[in-house]
């Protein structure tokens, strides 16, 4: 079993504060080779590292995330104290442009990169999409952009990006046109969406399946023919299957 069958969701979400640079960074220092990030945008259109549009859970801050400009969500700290307590109390919101840094760091890791309908609804398709793939080119090899709304995808298919995912919370048509023009590398569902006789070997597209916490639920999905799952305990599961990554050989 390969690192590729397991994707950090929102980094290593278990141990630290959700979509930032420590949980992204600690998820690719415990060996996994996929990390998941969500993105929304600032006031002035800069794409961060960051799930919900409200900064209430992770910054104890009032207010929507485009209601600050970048300069001062910079300012904010996202400790996920309701989760983490005062553990992370001066950690930093993570602009996107932190993680092209950080995947160069490691060459081996690719970054599922989700753009979050929310923003897309703030600001427009062209805006957000452009706004997040000209930060990632440099690293565009590496990058999958994921999203469940399939018209941001297609817009960035047609800017000349190249690797997608489909997200779905519910059992897609697998007919749908939106998916045969986007050619997906991967389609992420929802666990609880997923038929309990669906035979996942047999669909157009390989599939990754959402939210998985256990050693025992994620050998069942890969005996059911799930290519990978995402988890917010990725480094307790690479430990569980027994894998590690030799980064300094990935980069010699």
């Amino acid at each position: 079993m390969q690192a590729i069958n397991f994707i950090a969701h929102r980094g290593w979400r278990q141990h630290y504060p959700e979509n930032t640079y420590i949980a992204l960074e600690q998820a690719l220092a415990a060996g996994a080779l996929n990390i998941e990030l969500d993105i929304q945008l600032s006031a002035d259109a800069v794409p961060f590292v960051f799930h919900d549009p409200n900064l209430a859970r992770m910054c104890g801050t009032d207010g929507l995330i485009w209601d600050f400009t970048a300069k001062e969500l910079l300012t904010l700290h996202a400790s996920e104290a309701g989760r983490l307590g005062d553990k992370f109390a001066n950690n930093p919101m993570c602009p996107l442009a932190d993680i092209v840094d950080l995947l160069n760091a490691y060459p081996a890791a690719n970054a599922y990169v989700e753009i979050k309908a929310e923003s897309l609804c703030q600001f427009g398709t062209a805006t957000v999409v452009d706004a997040v793939i000209n930060i990632l080119r440099p690293i565009a090899d590496r990058c999958l952009l994921i999203s469940f709304e399939l018209d941001a995808l297609i817009y960035a298919q047609h800017e000349g990006w190249q690797r997608f995912a489909a997200v779905f919370d519910y059992w897609p048509d697998w007919q749908l046109a939106t998916l045969a023009a986007l050619k997906p590398e991967v389609v992420f569902c929802d666990k609880h969406c997923v038929p309990i006789d669906a035979d996942l070997r047999r669909l157009p597209w390989p599939v990754l399946v959402y939210e998985i916490g256990t050693l025992q639920e994620a050998k069942d999905w890969f005996a059911r023919g799930a290519v990978a799952v995402e988890t917010f305990l990725v480094g307790e599961m690479l430990s569980d299957f027994n894998i590690t990554v030799d980064f300094a050989a990935d980069s010699a």
